[in-house]
């Protein structure tokens, strides 16, 4: 492409009209000799005035070397011009003057000064870099200023993906250019400017190498599993056009509202693992590129990650623990699904543990257990805590329900007490202790006050007791119900002690009878006739006559210590026991 040089001429004489008055303001002056592709020379000049009317016509002379005369190329007798031309018969370095007719009489001839031909173009300019706005995300490219006097302007180009040649986008007189998102896409790999610079002549300078800004992308394969890894990969192509020091790498994140600069990498690294700091954020990168031994920058596109949290469920709850027979527990529970759960387990523990066991576990999809049976438990003696645990895709626990905590009904003497159902404090419940006679199965609140013990008047009457505890939902309604185990008072409390026992006979063991009583109320003890302890054990199992070898006592009569404990009581029987043989 050719563009054009400014050369300056100046014609010395003046123009006289016969009245002695100017006939020109000035000297003509010679501004630029231009050639064109089709070997045609404009010469372009300022117009003089003639306020007395006496111009004639203008001659352009040229010569091809300082050697020859100059010869006439054309003329022209129209006066209101700034530029005459003329067809050269060769492409040499020819040097021009104009003649300006200006006199009254016609007849006057003045000469200006020459000029030669302006065929050189500008030198090579490269450019300073080309980035990608961070506002906008257009790219944009920066130059020096080019060193030569004559510059007219710049021209822009891209490369054309398909061809590879140069396509002029625009020709400004500037150093700096922000392209429309037509001309350079800020997410495509092929984003390749150059430029020339251009004189007044339009002759044009070399087209630079193309510059690319540095693309920067996600590793797609990569991040599949972010929420699992908290990381996310990303990698770019290397800035063209000169060789990079370094990479910064820097990233926003949309909760604190702040870039950082979290790492700058070598030159020669085109990728970075970022550890996300927090799920549920919004992480924007670029990399800004810089240029070996130089302050000059590049700064690549801007991309995006949303580090989507998991997606809890909305709602998660048990629905009840319950104990609904001697050693049982009932479990319901409820949650949404969501694409994040891949596994429920419903897990308990001991209260005052900190060991979760899982007793089943359920697929995300299943929303809910419709009636878990706990076998296997010591509920008159043991409260026990259930939740829920979420498992995510990564087999990770990333969320849990509130802990369930069974009521416990305990007794001592003639007190009951009882825990709450603590899982319902934040809404409406209420709990209430439960009494009915041992053979009836109607229960009867025996109050509805929220304490957490009572106190029973008459421990002879043979009535058994537990604690319900109620969620409330609209209206008071009750919504869901927890039971506690079941406490029976025993009316007939008799202890029948034998007088006589045979070992080997039908009678073999030495023990009480009482079916009130439970296994380790009851503390037998045996002592001979010296006073010394030979046996010692539960009064309900007893004693069989052997000593610890397991050899037999000789027949004949020892003492006995019987001491009971229960809730109701503490007794104590002492007398002999015939063994016989």
């Amino acid at each position: 492409m050719r563009k054009i040089t400014t050369t300056y001429g100046v014609l010395l004489g003046l123009f006289l009209c016969p009245s002695s008055m100017f006939a020109l303001d000035g000297p003509i002056k010679l501004m630029r000799a231009c050639l064109d592709l089709s070997g045609n020379i404009t010469v372009y000049f300022n117009t003089p005035a003639d306020p007395c009317g006496s111009f004639s016509s203008y001659e352009l002379w040229g010569r091809d070397n300082s050697i020859n005369n100059f010869s006439k190329l054309t003329s022209s007798s129209t006066y209101n011009i700034s530029q005459i031309a003329a067809a050269l018969p060769n492409k040499k370095k020819w040097e021009f003057y104009v003649i300006g007719l200006f006199a009254c009489n016609g007849s006057d001839t003045v000469f200006s000064d020459t000029i030669f031909m302006d065929d050189t173009p500008p030198a090579l300019l490269d450019p300073d870099s080309v980035s990608v706005d961070l506002t906008t995300q257009r790219v944009i490219a920066g130059w020096p200023k080019a060193p030569e006097s004559d510059v007219m302007g710049y021209s822009l180009f891209k490369t054309d993906q398909n061809t590879g040649n140069n396509i002029l986008v625009d020709e400004k007189n500037v150093v700096f250019y922000s392209f429309p998102l037509t001309d350079f896409d800020p997410n495509s790999t092929w984003n390749r400017f150059s430029l020339a610079v251009y004189d007044s002549c339009k002759n044009g300078g070399v087209i630079s190498n193309y510059h690319s800004p540095v693309y920067l992308g996600f590793n797609s394969g990569q991040n599949i599993d972010y929420q699992c890894t908290k990381k996310i990969y990303i990698q770019w192509n290397a800035y063209v056009g000169w060789s990079v020091d370094a990479y910064d790498i820097m990233v926003f994140d949309n909760i604190s509202g702040a870039w950082t600069l979290v790492y700058t990498v070598p030159g020669s690294q085109l990728n970075y693992i970022f550890d996300i700091p927090a799920l549920g954020h919004q992480y924007s990168f670029y990399v800004r590129a810089h240029k070996s031994a130089s302050t000059i920058t590049s700064s690549s596109n801007l991309i995006v990650f949303d580090a989507k949290d998991f997606s809890y469920p909305a709602y998660k709850q048990l629905g009840h623990v319950s104990v609904i027979a001697d050693g049982n527990i009932e479990i319901t529970g409820t949650w949404e699904t969501t694409t994040s759960i891949q596994n429920t387990l419903l897990q308990f523990r001991v209260y005052g543990s900190s060991a979760w066991t899982t007793i089943a576990t359920y697929p995300g999809a299943a929303g809910k257990i419709g009636r878990y049976i706990h076998g296997g438990r010591n509920t008159s003696q043991t409260k026990y805590q259930y939740r829920l645990l979420f498992h995510n895709s990564c087999n990770s626990p990333f969320d849990s329900s509130l802990i369930h905590t069974s009521l416990l009904l305990r007794r001592t003497l003639k007190t009951f007490y009882w825990n709450d159902y603590w899982a319902w404090f934040t809404g409406l419940y209420e709990t209430d202790l439960y009494e009915k006679p041992k053979q009836s199965s109607t229960w009867n609140p025996e109050l509805t006050l929220g304490d957490s013990e009572f106190v029973v008047i008459d421990t002879l009457q043979a009535n058994c007791f537990k604690v319900a505890s109620f969620k409330l939902g609209v209206n008071n309604k009750p919504i869901d119900t927890a039971y506690s185990n079941v406490i029976c008072l025993r009316a007939i409390d008799t202890t029948l002690v034998p007088g006589a026992f045979s070992p080997e006979g039908k009678n073999p063991i030495f023990k009480i009878y009482n079916p009130n009583l439970l296994p380790g109320q009851a503390v037998m003890k045996i002592y001979n006739r010296w006073g010394e302890r030979i046996f010692e054990g539960d009064a309900l199992t007893g004693w069989d006559g052997k000593a610890k070898d397991g050899a037999f006592f000789m027949a004949g009569i020892y003492v006995y210590l019987i001491e009971i404990r229960t809730p109701e009581k503490i007794e104590t029987f002492k007398g002999t026991i015939m063994m016989l043989r």
